[in-house]
């Protein structure tokens, strides 16, 4: 693209240089045929001036578009390392859920802390970090869910079921639309729990649990 501007450029000098010369008065004793074919080639070097300017203001507009979509793409770009995809913006598709944490109780654990079986996994933060969207998806339940706490259900496109448990608040609402990076809440320390953390099940179709760090991995993040 820079290139040719600069071609662009030395047309429009080329062409600017010629209409100079071309609007030069014809000599008093030129024939009336040779200025009606003076008169044409002028009005042929405007036009074509006219069409390289149009030409030019359009390869500047779409410059500027592109400059504008970098930026952009840019500060997307930060925002998705954040969360742990550091790959191209255009191709994420899922993210991680904390900006900081520290992996604790992973998924199938048993013992007296849960009733049954470990459905999720568990990342340690400080109450009130902000908790994310970890996919484009609609939201289907917000409510206290005994030892699960304060939860937000987000069910992606595929049918899966994200379950966030033990917030301290939420941002959303059931049947909000949320896109990838978009605030559901804040991490908390609701219902069965020993301290601030979020618990984490991944469930598709809506069915049993299966291992989150599995299903993230799976989507090329490193949690």
């Amino acid at each position: 693209m820079s290139a040719l501007p600069r071609r662009l450029g030395l047309v429009v000098a080329v062409v600017s240089t010629a209409i100079g010369l071309s609007l030069a008065a014809p000599r008093a004793d030129a024939a009336p045929e040779a200025s009606v074919r003076e008169s044409g080639r002028q009005a042929e070097v405007i036009a074509l001036a006219m069409q390289v300017a149009e030409r030019q203001q359009s390869l500047s507009t779409l410059n500027k578009r592109a400059d504008a979509r970098d930026r952009v793409l840019f500060g997307y770009r930060a925002v998705l390392a954040t969360y742990g995809y550091t790959g191209d913006p255009d191709k994420a598709r899922v993210v991680l859920p904390l900006a900081s944490y520290d992996v604790s109780a992973g998924f199938g654990l048993t013992g007296p802390l849960w009733e049954a079986e470990h459905g999720g996994q568990d990342f340690g933060a400080s109450i009130g970090d902000r908790i994310v969207a970890v996919a484009d998806g609609v939201v289907s339940e917000v409510a206290y869910a005994g030892p699960y706490g304060l939860r937000t259900i987000l069910t992606l496109p595929d049918g899966t079921e994200v379950w966030y448990c033990h917030q301290t608040s939420v941002s959303v609402a059931a049947g909000h639309r949320v896109e990838m990076t978009d605030e559901i809440g804040t991490v908390g320390s609701t219902g069965n729990s020993t301290g601030p953390h979020l618990h984490l099940e991944v469930r598709p179709g809506g069915g049993d649990p299966i291992d989150p760090m599995d299903w993230l991995r799976a989507a090329g993040l490193n949690p």
